[in-house]
């Protein structure tokens, strides 16, 4: 029993070595073409986060986003930074300069409170925006399968990553978080995919009856502001409206 205990310890620092090897050798890529790696021509981290949105089509996760952002573009980025830039579309909604798209955060179904860990687009229908009880749990799995149909893409040719290897690397991690068989140095893409949507079909229909009956009453109680950026006070309801909400009597 130990023997095996060993063994899977042995793979363990295997893998991490192997992500560790694929690391050095981008930064030995950097040195040698002796140019930075801010490939976007310094392109701001707002920009980038309403593409990959814009791209997905569902709202993803700061850890996803920043996960991404590595091989992808390039780019490391601190968790620290997207707390900033919550903070900046906030402001830039407050001033006199409006954009015609913000990046806001997905709304609990019941308050109407942000969930700031995940972010979505203002052009984006409130329906879409909102998370249910259920949403948690979907989201995530449509960004892991989002993230291996980007290293499936990457691996055919399809379309371009500063570094594809770290990149299968994240879609395998994504895959193993979603309760997946991962084996070492093996992306089957396809099979991946296949067992996450129908996860996602299992539950997808009574997700958006939810999200949908929930967008109908918040759109009705919410300022625009709050329907971007959560909802500052409680929800108050009459007596015997709405268990979830602060009653008016209190």
């Amino acid at each position: 029993m130990s023997e095996e205990i060993d063994i899977e310890a042995l793979k363990l620092q295997e893998a991490a070595l192997q992500r560790q090897l694929a690391e050095l050798r981008e930064k030995l890529a950097k040195a040698e073409k002796g140019k930075s790696r801010a490939s976007e021509g310094g392109r701001p981290l707002r920009a980038m986060v309403l593409d990959l949105l814009a791209e997905a089509g569902y709202p993803l996760n700061s850890l996803l986003l920043a996960s991404l952002m590595r091989p992808l573009r390039g780019r490391d980025i601190p968790s620290t930074r997207f707390g900033t830039l919550s903070n900046d579309e906030m402001k830039s909604y407050d001033s006199s300069r409006p954009r015609p798209v913000y990046l806001c955060h997905c709304l609990t179904y019941d308050q109407g409170q942000a969930v700031k860990r995940f972010w979505a687009r203002s052009d984006w229908p409130l329906a879409s925006r909102i998370m249910g009880p259920m949403s948690g749990r979907i989201l995530f799995l449509r960004g892991a399968a989002w993230t291996i149909t980007l290293a499936r893409a990457v691996d055919r040719g399809e379309r371009s990553a500063d570094n594809p290897e770290i990149l299968n690397y994240v879609a395998a991690d994504q895959a193993r978080d979603a309760g997946l068989a991962v084996k070492r140095g093996e992306f089957p893409y396809d099979d991946w995919l296949a067992e996450i949507h129908m996860t996602i079909e299992r539950f997808g229909d009574e997700d958006r009856a939810t999200r949908e009956k929930s967008a109908e009453l918040l759109s009705a109680h919410l300022s625009d502001r709050d329907q971007l950026f959560g909802s500052r006070q409680p929800l108050v309801s009459l007596p015997g409206s709405s268990a979830a909400w602060r009653s008016a009597v209190e």
